[in-house]
């Protein structure tokens, strides 16, 4: 039997509660599903950054990250108050995005 992964991505609101139903997408295998769920969380962190990064580093990045559950997140260089042109490394959970194998 082949394995076949389900994507599942998710918005949450900053209490943590989820802002929509998660959207659910098969895939014919976990590395195309890992590919998908990567790009899924970058580009919806482009679209939302103002919401999913608060005060993000002037001219700093972002990028997707898996964390020690195999969930991606956005991980981004935050601006701290005290000294602008200086930031930190932080992650958003805002947008979540997993990949879970299915067989199929």
């Amino acid at each position: 039997m082949a394995v076949k992964a389900l994507l599942v991505l998710s918005l949450f609101s900053a209490a943590g509660d989820p802002m929509f139903p998660a959207t659910m997408s098969e895939h014919p295998g976990m590395a195309q599903c890992q590919a998908q769920a990567k790009a899924a969380v970058e580009a919806l962190a482009a679209i939302l950054g103002e919401k999913a990064m608060p005060t993000p580093l002037k001219g700093g990045g972002f990028a997707a990250v898996q964390d020690e559950r195999g969930v991606w997140i956005i991980r981004y260089d935050r601006q701290q108050r005290t000294d602008p042109e200086r930031g930190e490394a932080v992650t958003s959970r805002m947008i979540r995005a997993a990949c879970r194998p299915i067989e199929g």
